[in-house]
């Protein structure tokens, strides 16, 4: 199976950087970054308050469900997502019109911090690293059961960099997704559409060469899913790398 926060003009988290006096806010805080002239909005339209995002070390039982509107925001135009890791940090252009449903799944995630202590658990050389399992059992087990989203229409060719959300079927896109290593192409038809790209040969970079391989496609998803990173990958895989902050900058609104 192939399995931020935004601030508004005028307002500041704490520890916040006021970069401009008019629109742009660049936060910095222990969660996402942002760079946004108004706040983000539900795919209707509706504005939420980014007071109400959820923030990493807040009650795991407050993550917003798929039915929340947190978790239905709809995404930018196009947008940098910015990952710091234990190895290194990368980055991913998000392409709203490649997959409108696909990126707004993983703007929602990462504006609520999902992949914070995300494992990259999968690495199948030459062809994909996967993630996107948190490690959270409590929430893990709440988006592998009935929070799916439906399928995209084919539009970009899984080439080199692109990056897809993971799926094990028809319409069964939640939460993991992987970058191509490879030209994947043959992937195309089988359901798989890239919402995004890594930004540049650097980025990759960091998946070739930094991000530890050495355990392969050995971790169990099922295990993670309901044991999570203390129990189980910290324990059996103490070398895989994973995610420690995300962000968002975007480009265009």
């Amino acid at each position: 199976t192939m399995q931020s926060r935004v601030v508004y003009a005028g307002f500041a988290a704490a520890g916040a950087l006021l970069l401009c006096a008019v629109a742009l806010l660049n936060v910095s805080t222990n969660g996402p970054t942002a760079l946004f002239a108004a706040g983000p909005v539900t795919e209707d339209g509706k504005p939420v308050p980014v007071t109400q995002l959820f923030k990493t070390g807040e009650p795991t039982n407050e993550f917003p469900t798929s039915s929340d509107p947190r978790m239905n925001l709809k995404s930018p135009k196009k947008w940098k997502g910015t990952f710091t890791t234990n190895v290194g940090k990368f980055e991913i252009l998000v392409h709203r019109d490649w997959a409108p449903k696909g990126a707004d799944r993983f703007y929602s995630l990462v504006m609520n911090d999902f992949y914070d202590g995300a494992r990259f658990f999968r690495y199948a050389n030459d062809f994909v690293v996967q993630w996107g399992l948190k490690g959270t059992p409590q929430i893990d087990e709440m988006y592998e059961s009935g929070a799916n989203i439906p399928d995209d229409p084919k539009y970009k060719s899984n080439t080199r960099k692109t990056v897809t959300f993971a799926t094990s079927g028809l319409n069964t896109r939640s939460t993991q997704v992987f970058v191509n290593l490879a030209d994947n192409t043959f992937l195309d038809d089988q359901g798989f559409t890239p919402f995004g790209e890594l930004a540049s040969d650097a980025d990759l970079d960091v998946f070739l060469k930094k991000i530890n391989a050495e355990y392969g496609e050995r971790a169990n998803q099922n295990k993670i899913i309901s044991e999570g990173n203390q129990l189980y990958l910290q324990k059996s895989f103490p070398h895989m790398s994973y995610i420690k902050s995300e962000g968002v900058s975007v480009i265009e609104e």
